[in-house]
């Protein structure tokens, strides 16, 4: 009986997204396309976040395009691997502007390789929007430059509030030494001293680090209440968690969703329970999300790889869609509706706004690892 229920509430999910595209299908899009940009991770170990958001790009262009595409013009996806590195992330864009002419991005790329390309989107007056989290150096990135994602200040700033409502009042950070991991640790060790809290030992280190003793046994000396790990990918961080607890440290660990969600740093660690972790919020119970999660699930065969990564790939394609639709095609007038236009939107990842520097304001939700499934603190 559950699984006849559950499939016919699946039918009646693709029935509504077969409904919300049809009933607001305009005669097929068939005149000439603008392209759309996706510069994203498809070799290497990432390659599957870069497959999520691609996917997810092609099931949003789909829909404009039987919705009548913009005036009658169809959305055409260019695909580019921008890697983890800023070198490729520079390539890709490099690609996208000067050889195919898109004057519309779509950066589901490391932060690095988001500011690698920045200077070049911004001169040449290109739309560049990140559905990926990102810090202060993206936030500041330039006025073409858009992140509808969740912001890694926030993912700090949450963190350091859950610890203190948690009674976590000494706390050390152990930080790699990277764009994304120094943003998260500033903002959570600003957060903390605000709080009354004190940050009790700070520690950096270098990325490819594997052996953590000497920074193992400057935490332990400090006995913390809780200790804050953020490395880029979660295998550095693995690597610490490991040593840490064969040296006997017993203090709770908090971290971020890459952590969490690298399978290679869970084999390193073992398991991952009693550990905290900022993971990015989006609307997962709206009615709109479950209808283009499942219609992904029918496509694809799989849910999203990472769920919200979807969620903010499919609101980037519809701003820009919209965008476009209200004003025309020119990156120069879709820059300004959208800087001045986004406000209380609803879409897949909530209801939110971009400020004037083109960032959204949607935080985090701390949740822990407990019996090896997430839940909510």
């Amino acid at each position: 009986m559950k699984y006849i229920t559950w499939t016919l509430a699946v039918l009646i999910l693709l029935g509504g997204f077969g409904y919300l595209v049809l009933s607001h299908k305009n005669a097929p899009a068939s005149g000439e396309p603008i392209k759309v940009g996706v510069s994203t991770i498809l070799t290497g170990d990432y390659a599957a976040l870069g497959e999520n958001i691609v996917q997810t790009a092609k099931l949003a262009v789909a829909q404009v395009n039987a919705e009548g595409g913009i005036d009658g013009r169809p959305l055409e996806l260019v695909v580019e691997d921008a890697g983890l590195d800023s070198k490729t992330g520079l390539a890709a864009a490099q690609k996208l502007i000067n050889v195919e002419g898109v004057k519309y991005i779509i950066g589901g790329t490391s932060s690095n390789g988001t500011l690698a390309a920045a200077p070049l989107a911004n001169e040449n007056k290109v739309i560049y929007m990140t559905p990926v989290t990102g810090g202060t150096n993206v936030d500041n990135a330039g006025e073409y430059i858009f992140r509808v994602a969740n912001g890694d200040t926030l993912a700090g700033k949450d963190l350091a509030d859950a610890a203190l409502k948690l009674g976590f009042k000494n706390v050390a950070t152990v930080t790699e030494v990277t764009e994304y991991t120094l943003d998260l640790k500033k903002s959570f060790e600003s957060e903390i001293g605000k709080g009354g809290g004190t940050v009790v030992v700070s520690e950096e280190f270098q990325p490819g680090t594997d052996d953590f003793r000497t920074i193992v046994a400057k935490v332990k000396a400090k006995n913390p209440d809780a200790i804050l790990i953020v490395s880029q990918t979660g295998i550095g961080g693995a690597y610490f968690v490991k040593q840490a607890r064969e040296a006997g440290i017993a203090a709770p660990f908090m971290s971020d969703f890459n952590f969490v969600l690298n399978t290679s740093a869970k084999d390193i660690v073992g398991s991952f329970e009693g550990i905290y972790f900022a993971d990015p919020a989006y609307d997962a119970d709206a009615t709109t999300t479950k209808v283009f999660f499942a219609k992904y699930q029918e496509t694809y065969g799989t849910p999203p790889f990472i769920a919200f990564h979807a969620a903010s790939t499919y609101d980037s394609v519809m701003l820009i869609a919209g965008a476009l639709k209200a004003v025309g095609d020119d990156s120069q007038r879709v820059h300004d509706w959208l800087t001045t236009s986004v406000h209380g939107y609803t879409g897949l990842m909530g209801t939110y706004s971009l400020d004037t520097l083109g960032n959204s304001d949607l935080g985090f939700v701390v949740k822990v690892i407990r019996n090896g499934k997430p839940e909510r603190i």
